[in-house]
């Protein structure tokens, strides 16, 4: 008798875990998309005179991205050959687990974190060691017991920095604690690093532990084209030309624009400088609003507590409005009563803000609110 075809799946593989990403949907209706921390500018010039003149659809792209990989390293200041790009930093993710995860192998991790992190690697069949996070309004890496963590089967130490979804900065002296004192890979994800004004290239250049990882999606608002990367130790690039996928996942298109777009860093940086500005106006905005407590940022979002037990309602109520921010209530990490906003543009901003304001008016009015 036929086995059921489920009898077949890995072993590690649960249909239930997952990452959840935010709720909104590219649509033509006018929404304020304010759950994705993507960037809100269009493409730089040179980005989008790449995308109107590219006509090579049907041909296939470098086999290993090296146009892409020199734009990248002239921006980072590495050899190309430690540049390991991919679909989306996620890609790269997958590329790194490909050569660190097997059954048994334990990969420590700081919640609250991005949730890809235990998804993908819990996938893989990898055991997550959460460390958390100290409790807000500090959320402070735990250095000595991340360290007290590191076993034998220890394959990996992620650390998000600046942090998501908390968005604060780890300090330098415990990334270099830990850096120093373990045996395993460090992986720090910089995906926001640009909006930080700290990154840990240094590190990457010179020590033989640390990876760096970054991505396309948020500083150059390139999220609809999937371009992450990573910065590798040199002993490692045997070991990642073998399990580097074909193309590095990545379409001529996006290589195009992604290369186009970093020679337009001038205006790259004027968009940023632009969202830090703003990050600060929505911050103190926030804390204007009665009761309500916004954490510091070093990255395109700002994380806010609000006075109900379950920021369901506040969600749910903004979405009414056609106005999209993030929760992270049902991930069990103290946060039920926070939402996550990116910083858009600032009419989107305004229009955030001042539905937030009624909302919780309507809410005090009601007895709803804390």
């Amino acid at each position: 008798m036929a086995k059921p075809i489920t009898d077949f799946v890995r072993s590690t593989l649960t249909p239930v875990e997952g990452y959840t990403p935010g709720a909104s949907r590219l649509t033509d209706r006018p929404v304020v998309r304010l759950d994705w921390n993507e960037s809100p500018f269009p493409l730089t010039p040179k980005a989008q005179a790449a995308l109107t003149r590219f006509t090579l659809g049907h041909r296939y792209p470098d086999y290993q991205q090296m146009p892409l990989r020199e734009a990248l390293a002239d921006y980072v200041g590495f050899d190309p050959e430690r540049i390991v790009p991919g679909a989306g930093l996620d890609d790269v993710f997958a590329t790194l687990a490909s050569i660190s995860v097997e059954p048994g192998a334990e990969v420590i991790i700081a919640e609250p974190t991005f949730g890809v992190y235990r998804s993908l690697f819990s996938m893989l069949g990898a055991t997550i060691v959460n460390v958390p996070l100290t409790q807000a309004p500090e959320f402070l890496l735990d250095t000595e017991a991340i360290l007290n963590a590191v076993t034998g089967n220890t394959r990996l130490i992620i650390l998000c920095n600046p942090n998501n979804p908390t968005g604060n900065l780890i300090t330098r002296e415990l990334i270099e604690t830990i850096v120093d004192n373990v045996p395993c890979p460090v992986a720090i994800d910089e995906a926001y690093a640009e909006f930080s004004g700290q990154d840990h290239l240094d590190l990457a250049r010179t020590r033989d532990n640390v990876i760096v990882l970054r991505t396309l999606s948020k500083f150059a608002g390139l999220a609809g084209f999937r371009v992450g990367y990573g910065i590798f130790p040199e002993p490692l690039l045997p070991y990642l030309r073998r399990v580097m996928p074909a193309f590095c996942n990545i379409s001529g298109l996006s290589s195009d624009i992604a290369i186009a777009s970093l020679q337009d860093l001038d205006i790259l940086k004027q968009q940023r400088d632009l969202i830090v500005a703003e990050r600060t106006r929505v911050i103190a905005a926030l804390d204007a609003i009665p009761h309500v407590t916004p954490y510091p940022s070093a990255t395109n979002f700002v994380l806010f507590r609000l006075p109900v037990p379950d920021s369901s309602v506040v969600l749910d109520a903004l979405a009414a409005r056609d106005i999209f921010v993030r929760r992270y209530g049902a991930t069990g990490w103290d946060l039920q009563d926070c939402l996550r906003v990116s910083i858009g543009l600032p009419e989107e901003n305004d229009a955030f803000l001042a539905a937030l304001t009624d909302i919780l008016r309507s809410l005090r009015t009601s007895g709803q609110t804390e």
